[in-house]
């Protein structure tokens, strides 16, 4: 049973692919599809997940290089953001504080103790850093994990017809603000739309990830003491 593992995963995946083109909409999306799927199939046939992910881990490390891959369109569209590059950083450098201060802030509001709202502070990060950056927070990677699959899979799922719907039609716009919201989940979504969106994305993860780091361990304390 457990060499069928990787096949129906990837048998999964293509299925709601073929779905999502028969019935067109976002909230079919194939990421989000195959992991309920997946949930579900667990579940009912009472298998682990330790023993799932042995015998499939092996799509977790390819998330390595489709994520340099992401490189490419970067390196085709080198010339407009090296005369952009100013106003990128800023950009993403702001969105990264709004978003860890919000996140935090409405955490605690909302009754949730310092150790969670801390582990929900770098949740539109990429999960390796975004765990290592909860660590440095004091918050709990297994929460944080959580965190960073579910924004990436909403943001997949409605960030595209959200951003439709608020008139935001630049395809550096909205490149940005999928790689910054939303992280690698986001960047393949918004790299469908077109080579711009996913250059502008890519650098977008790649620069949030980086101010995550700097920015969380001085905001989250911040935060903390105010509430």
């Amino acid at each position: 049973m457990s060499l069928v593992y990787l096949p129906l995963t990837i048998g999964f995946y293509l299925l709601a692919q073929q779905l999502q083109k028969r019935i067109n909409t976002p909230l079919l999306n194939p990421v989000l599809v195959t992991l309920l799927a997946l949930v579900a199939l667990l579940l009912f046939a009472g298998i682990e997940y330790e023993a799932y992910n042995r015998f499939s881990g092996i799509l977790t490390d390819l998330l390595k290089p489709a994520v340099v891959a992401l490189g490419v369109p970067l390196y085709q569209q080198l010339h407009s953001i090296k005369r952009e590059l100013p106003q990128i950083l800023l950009t993403v450098f702001v969105s990264v504080i709004v978003a860890v201060a919000s996140t935090t802030a409405v955490a605690l509001v909302l009754g949730a103790s310092t150790e969670i709202a801390a582990s929900l502070s770098p949740k539109s990060v990429t999960t390796p850093i975004a765990v290592l950056i909860s660590e440095q927070v004091n918050g709990q990677p297994s929460i944080t994990a959580i965190a960073v699959i579910v924004t990436g899979l909403v943001g997949s799922v409605i960030g595209v017809p959200w951003l439709k719907a608020m008139k935001i039609t630049d395809p550096k716009a909205q490149g940005i603000a999928m790689g910054t919201a939303c992280h690698a989940l986001g960047t393949a979504r918004i790299v469908e739309e077109g080579a711009t969106q996913g250059a502008y994305s890519a650098l977008s993860l790649v620069l949030s990830a980086i101010f995550s780091a700097l920015v969380c361990p001085v905001v989250v304390p911040l935060i903390s003491a105010l509430f």
